[in-house]
């Protein structure tokens, strides 16, 4: 009797699932809290600290703010001690690995296909050739046209069919302790063409007592040499500028046709052919040919007269970028 009672008091006593089931799920339920309270704390802890020792407090703030709108000053960046041009210039070579004594002429067929692709595209373009016969046109029948001679009528124009050829280019000093210059070899065989039609007036004893009907087609041929670009610097002033000009050894070969007479019609007077290609090469010569040289300023990115506009225009972008 005594063992049958110990059996009875030792045998298993069944749990039901469903109490197993909800003692889980509220286990489970108190880690997620207490991990949301801890990371929530440790959150607070750490916003705490941060602002203790990153953020200045917001008296301070504002004093601080207070005091650096009334002392406002611009940066001003560091002053660049002024040497030669030439140094400069020599720093460039030794910086870009430029041996003016040693480095070979270079060619540039990019660039005649460039140049080729551009000139094809004006001889296309009838309004720009239109253009081009207008500005003709004023100029000659301008208030330079001698008083001897009657209205001025363009008969031809072409651009030619051929296109310039860059040979080569060098860098070289122009002269010792100079600036650096750019020296491009060209070559030009084409017929870019003119051929105008006037009348020479006979003017005494009174005026338009007769006329000589004059026709005149001007082509230059040929037209080869090196054009020279140099980037020049006036030690005392800011004035920067390229100037271009062509070295003396250039080509410039010309082809006159003309006619005149009323009845009787002279044709390709030598003489007149000479007087008017010697008087264009001396006006070339006087122009562009070294020492003389045309200058093509360089533009000021960030001038006074643009403060406003660049000012405006980073309002602009901070304001895209505060709605952004």
């Amino acid at each position: 009797m005594a063992s049958a009672a110990q059996a009875s008091t030792l045998a298993p006593v069944a749990v039901p699932v469903a109490s197993i089931e909800a003692a889980v799920h509220l286990g489970t339920k108190e880690f997620i809290k207490g991990f949301i309270a801890g990371q929530v704390t440790l959150g607070v802890l750490i916003f705490f600290l941060v602002k203790v020792f990153f953020f200045r407090s917001g008296h301070e703030t504002r004093i601080e703010l207070a005091r650096k709108k009334n002392m406002r000053k611009l940066y001003e960046p560091k002053v660049r001690i002024p040497i030669s041009p030439h140094a400069i210039e020599s720093q460039i070579l030794a910086k870009t690995l430029y041996d003016v004594h040693a480095h070979p002429i270079e060619t540039c067929d990019w660039l005649n296909v460039l140049v080729a692709q551009t000139i094809t595209k004006y001889r296309n373009d009838n309004g720009f050739n239109n253009r081009i016969v207008h500005v003709l046109d004023e100029v000659l029948n301008g208030h330079t046209k001698p008083g001897f001679l009657g209205p001025i009528h363009i008969t031809d124009f072409s651009l030619g069919e051929e296109f310039p050829l860059v040979k080569g280019v060098k860098i070289r000093f122009s002269e010792p302790n100079a600036n650096l210059r750019t020296e491009i070899q060209f070559e030009f065989d084409d017929q870019v063409t003119l051929g105008v039609e006037t009348q020479v007036l006979v003017n005494w004893p009174k005026a338009c007592i007769a006329a000589l009907p004059v026709a005149l087609t001007l082509s230059v041929v040929k037209f080869s040499g090196t054009i020279a670009i140099e980037f020049v610097t006036h030690p005392d002033t800011p004035e920067t500028y390229l100037s271009f000009s062509i070295l003396n050894d250039f080509a410039l070969e010309f082809e006159v046709r003309s006619l005149l007479g009323h009845r009787t019609k002279v044709k390709d007077l030598p003489k007149l052919a000479s007087l008017i290609t010697s008087k264009i090469r001396s006006v070339f010569v006087e122009e562009v040919v070294w020492p003389s040289f045309k200058r093509m300023n360089i533009p000021s990115f960030w001038g006074d007269a643009e403060d406003l506009v660049v000012r405006e225009e980073l309002e602009d972008l901070v304001e895209e970028i505060k709605h952004a």
